[in-house]
């Protein structure tokens, strides 16, 4: 019995060995990225970057205002004088005359629709029998007045009626999520901002996600859709020529490590906080995630790294890691509190005991081999 127990025995050591091989090596399973203490470590020197524990006052300090709005010269722009005739506009003019045999009808008595007719680049138009009128800059019933007197020397007692065809002289492009994207004229009603997305069908994406950029010339400014519903201030007069760009907010953020859907993200929100965040990814994985290493990956501007940290000198970015431990009582808020902004990098690390249970999945192939072993004829 004490040899069959003996042979067995170096059966099995290979097997043994095996398995203590595969423990000794366990620091080389694969990972999703760098564990806790290899993030916080101060023993390896300088690591390229600064940790910090988010509390309030850090929360505060990195807060910054992304509220946007347009500049003086947009707010002070007159509203275009759409009662007043413009480069580009058609209108439309008839002539009534009183003769029999007239000027423009010499068939009888009657209305004599003209062409339509398009203001110049000159802001003139051509009447037959006249020539060209200065239309540009007068309404329409001084340009109407002004006709009339000019035929009034070439037939009898002539009336005269113009109306506006088309305000092409006055257009404005509206493109991006908006549900009617084209050109449109500036008109009575389309002044403004607001009125002129409402005729462009409006947004079609979640108003609390969507910028706006009017670019006039050489100028360009920006706003959120919702601070242009929140201050009448910044529904500004339009003029010709302007383009109106709605899009999306084009802010991203990744999130990476033991979260149930890892992946680069647009912000689902204008304020996005890490508890957002990491809610849009899918949480925490219950099984494997450590909740007291969860890290915020970002370079900081000189002005906040300054204030982040009083007593070093800094005079370029500064790269930052800041942790946030949700077991502990606060954390949760500071998890709440604690915003976003472009291109961060959230990551959980995995817990302690993750790899452990890596190693063991490992070995449980090998126990099993020899347990099988161990059934063999003759063993």
């Amino acid at each position: 019995m004490e040899l069959g127990m003996s042979g067995l025995a170096g059966k099995l050591r290979p097997l043994a060995l095996l398995g203590l091989f595969m423990f000794l090596t366990g620091c080389g399973l694969p990972r999703s990225g760098p564990s806790y203490s290899e993030i916080t470590t101060t023993e390896q020197g300088d690591l390229g970057f600064e940790v910090l524990l988010v509390d309030d006052r850090i929360t505060t300090v990195t807060r910054i205002d992304e509220r946007s709005g347009f500049e003086v010269t947009y707010l002070k722009t007159p509203e275009e004088p759409t009662a007043r005739i413009a480069r580009g506009d058609l209108l439309s003019v008839t002539v009534w005359e009183n003769i029999d045999e007239g000027l423009l009808n010499p068939v009888g008595v009657g209305a004599t629709p003209l062409p339509t007719v398009k203001v110049d680049e000159r802001g003139m138009i051509f009447v037959p029998y006249v020539g060209l009128v200065k239309a540009q800059g007068k309404t329409i019933s001084q340009l109407r007045e002004d006709v009339r007197g000019l035929l009034a020397t070439k037939t009898l007692n002539p009336q005269v009626d113009i109306l506006p065809a088309d305000s092409r002289g006055r257009m404005v492009s509206v493109q991006g999520v908006v549900n009617g994207p084209g050109l449109y004229p500036i008109e009575e009603s389309t002044k403004h901002l607001l009125p002129m997305l409402a005729r462009a069908g409006g947004v079609r994406e979640d108003p609390e996600t969507i910028r706006i950029q009017l670019r006039r010339g050489n100028m360009s400014g920006e706003i959120w859709l919702e601070d242009l519903y929140d201050n009448p201030m910044n529904n500004i007069p339009l003029r010709a020529g302007d383009a109106v760009i709605v899009q999306r907010d084009r802010r991203i953020f990744t999130a990476l490590g033991s979260l149930r859907g890892p992946s680069t993200k647009n912000f689902p929100t204008r304020e996005l906080s890490v508890a957002r965040a990491l809610g849009a990814v899918g949480g925490l994985i219950d099984q494997t995630a450590d909740p007291t290493g969860v890290f915020l990956f970002r370079e900081e501007p000189v002005e906040i790294a300054q204030r982040l940290f009083p007593d070093m000198k800094i005079s370029e970015p500064v790269r930052v890691a800041y942790l946030i431990d949700l077991t502990q009582p606060a954390g949760m808020f500071h998890a709440r509190d604690f915003l976003m902004r472009d291109r961060d990098t959230l990551y959980v690390t995995n817990a302690p005991f993750t790899k452990w249970q890596k190693i063991l999945q490992g070995i449980t192939p090998v126990i099993g081999l020899a347990s099988s072993v161990n059934t063999l004829p003759g063993l």
